[in-house]
């Protein structure tokens, strides 16, 4: 767990967070020729919705901050309601980083 705390997560530039009818959505751009049948049904973006939680994380992941520096941030916004936070948090990054959503810089030295 600690090495993840080191990583610092940054959001692809071309995800746009936007609050739609009191909901936060990720809005996820179409662009691969395969994505043509959803974009005639769901328009140009996929979107994956986030609590204020998750969105609040999300604009904390802009390239400066660990994982730790963004834990201690959600910490002192949320308190225990985002308990158990840093597992919680490690989850959620890796998550958005299988999904192409955010990079992690450091990931790759940690690897080898």
């Amino acid at each position: 767990m600690e090495n993840y705390l080191k990583l610092i997560p940054k959001r692809n530039e071309e995800i746009e967070l936007r609050k739609i009818d009191g909901k936060y959505y990720l809005l996820i751009p179409m662009t691969s020729k395969l994505d043509f049948l959803a974009r005639k049904l769901h328009g140009e973006y996929r979107r994956l919705e986030l609590d204020e939680l998750g969105a609040f994380i999300w604009e904390l992941c802009d390239g400066t901050r660990s994982i730790e520096q963004i834990g201690k941030k959600v910490k002192e916004k949320f308190g225990e309601e985002a308990e158990p936070l840093y597992e919680r948090l490690v989850t959620f990054i890796l998550e958005l980083y299988k999904r192409n959503l955010i990079l992690l810089g450091g990931w790759d030295e940690q690897r080898d």
